[in-house]
Parts: structure tokens; sequence; C-alpha cells
């Protein structure tokens, strides 16, 4: 019970945009993303899309991305940028994920990270919504005790 005795209600995790990766139990939780496959010709594509790129097929069937990769390049952020939900300092990255995929997102509170960097694809906290709900998304953690 909360201080005023009113019941307590656990928050639930929202997505940021749903369909991009399975949602996990709780924030900092690994998680999967969410991708497709041309049956055709074999390309995955992530986010998913309806036609490939690669042959314009539209047979296309859904798979689930590894939760890990390695940081193919990245940029600092250091000023604010307007609307953002993120706060400087952060990195925004380009992982490379098995299958030869390649997603873009950030690793918040990030000075130092290194191409070749391992990293694992987890849920992380961006706001709370109107109800009171934790929206997340997924965003990139370098690997315990690797270099970054």
């Amino acid at each position: 019970m909360a201080e005023n005795g009113s019941v307590k209600t656990a928050r639930k995790l929202v997505p940021l945009r749903p369909g991009m990766f399975r949602m996990p139990g709780a924030v900092g939780d690994p998680v999967h993303l969410l991708a497709v496959r041309c049956r055709s010709c074999g390309e995955t594509f992530f986010p998913k899309r309806v036609f490939c790129a690669n042959c314009s097929g539209g047979d296309m069937e859904d798979v689930e991305l590894p939760d890990r990769g390695e940081i193919q390049t990245f940029t600092i952020v250091r000023q604010q940028l307007p609307g953002s939900a993120m706060e400087p300092p952060y990195a925004i990255v380009r992982v490379a994920v098995e299958g030869g995929v390649s997603v873009q997102t950030v690793i918040p509170a990030c000075e130092s990270v290194r191409i070749g960097t391992p990293v694992e694809f987890i849920a992380g906290r961006i706001m709370d919504d109107e109800a009171g709900d934790t929206v997340v998304s997924f965003i990139a953690r370098p690997l315990a005790g690797k270099p970054g």
C-alpha cells in the first residue's frame, strides 16, 4: 500500500514503437528484435517491410534476430536535440547482427565506445506515459569485460 492508503499498481512496460522487438519482463532485460526474411532471395530486413529491397519479392517471413551484435560505427551526441527523450552524452551506434542485418540504436550515458565492441540489445526506459506506464525501446549495452 502507498502511504495514503491507496493500493499502488505496478507499472507495465509499453513499447515506444510496437512490433520492433519481443517485449521483455523488465527494463534491462535482453530483447530480440523482430525482422522479416525474404523467402525468394533470403535477405533479412529490420525494421520489418512488406517488399524485399533486394529482389522486390513480397513473400516475407517473420524472423527473430539474436540479442547481440558488434558495433560497426558510432557517433557521440553531446548536445540535447530538440524534442529528444535522450539526455547527452549518448552514442548513436550501428550494430552488425548475425545474418547480415545492421541495426541503429543508442547507448545511453556513454562517452567511450569502439568499433568492434560486442553489445547486447536490452529494453531501455525512454519515459513514462500519461497513464504512468514505462515506455521502453531497444538500446545497446556493451558486454561486460569487453573493450568499449
